[in-house]
């Protein structure tokens, strides 16, 4: 009596336990679809692939969909046009938009420095940036923050007779390699595809922004964090994870950016991520900082895209889900 008493307990106990999975598994949300838009497939936008690839959107009940622009300009459009949630580039292409009347807003920082360095053959006289006077040095087409910063430098230093090659980013350093140019201006993971090659660098952007440089964000329409605070909440809080894992693990962060440039060396993809992180260039946290904010603010004043005074770091920037994130 007591077995059968037992047995029928415990399928009782089962079927108790099997319907309760099942009736939860029904009732769970399904993940939020989110597509974000990036300008290119950059080395520099690890913590967008870390988030994605470590499953850390998932984690906090987002499906994540990545699409390539081709440019800044088009990722932005894409979420003007409702065809994407955010846009990650320069946030000062979302700035530009706003001027002609669109509503975005920046909310999370993912590139916090200046990834551009300068190059030259490692047997080359050229030992600093002084020494460019005079010579040509290959950079990438306008617009890019790359040739900006160096017709910036070099007007700013006073460093007579520069030309600037200009050619398709990416391809800087094959002026060099065929003797047109004598240096090339350029990123990751093309600066230790050089230093591979046997160049050397004569000028390290990222040490004269010491207090950091919004070089690339997260934007999204106002109306989408009116809307959907939960959802951008997620996403931020995401991409915080990503960020920080970055820095706690390198390993993981080569790991991922292995397998999202699976055509590069192994050895030029670790070094690259290396460097990215020591000199501080993937965001530490996703705050987008006043002064890193004003510092890509000041070189679009400077070239003319941005009238002064015209955009002020509160109407442009919304660091409330980075602070929640980070539990401020």
């Amino acid at each position: 009596m007591e077995n059968k008493t037992m047995k029928r307990f415990i399928r009782l106990t089962i079927l108790s336990l099997a319907t309760g999975l099942t009736f939860g598994a029904a009732h769970a949300a399904p993940p939020e679809k989110v597509v974000v838009y990036q300008a290119f497939q950059s080395i520099q936008y690890l913590p967008l692939y870390v988030a994605i690839d470590k499953g850390l959107f998932t984690k906090h009940g987002l499906d994540v969909q990545k699409v390539t622009a081709g440019s800044g300009a088009a990722g932005v459009a894409a979420v003007i046009g409702g065809h994407a949630d955010f846009s990650l580039q320069d946030p000062m292409t979302a700035i530009l938009a706003n001027l002609k009347g669109a509503s975005l807003v920046n909310v999370a920082n993912v590139v916090a420095g200046v990834p551009v360095w300068i190059l030259a053959p490692g047997n080359s006289p050229l030992k600093t940036q002084s020494d460019l006077a005079g010579k040509s040095v290959s950079t990438a087409l306008p617009p890019s923050t790359s040739t900006y910063l160096l017709q910036r430098l070099v007007k700013q230093e006073n460093i007579a007779d520069v030309k600037l090659n200009t050619v398709q980013i990416g391809t800087e350093l094959s002026p060099v390699s065929a003797g047109r140019s004598d240096a090339a201006a350029l990123y990751e993971p093309q600066v230790d595809e050089g230093l591979a090659s046997g160049y050397k660098i004569v000028y390290a952007f990222p040490k004269a922004y010491s207090g950091g440089y919004a070089f690339s964000t997260l934007d999204t329409l106002t109306s989408t964090v009116k809307d959907k605070p939960k959802m951008v909440a997620a996403f931020v809080t995401a991409i915080g994870d990503a960020e920080a894992l970055i820095q706690s693990s390198p390993d993981t962060a080569k790991e991922v950016a292995r397998t999202e440039f699976p055509t590069l060396s192994q050895t030029v993809v670790d070094n690259a991520v290396g460097r990215l992180i020591a000199q501080k260039i993937y965001a530490q946290t996703p705050e987008i900082s006043e002064q890193a904010f004003r510092n890509a603010l000041d070189l679009q004043e400077y070239i003319g895209n941005i009238k002064p005074g015209s955009v002020t770091y509160a109407n442009a920037v919304d660091n409330s889900f980075a602070k929640a994130a980070a539990g401020k």
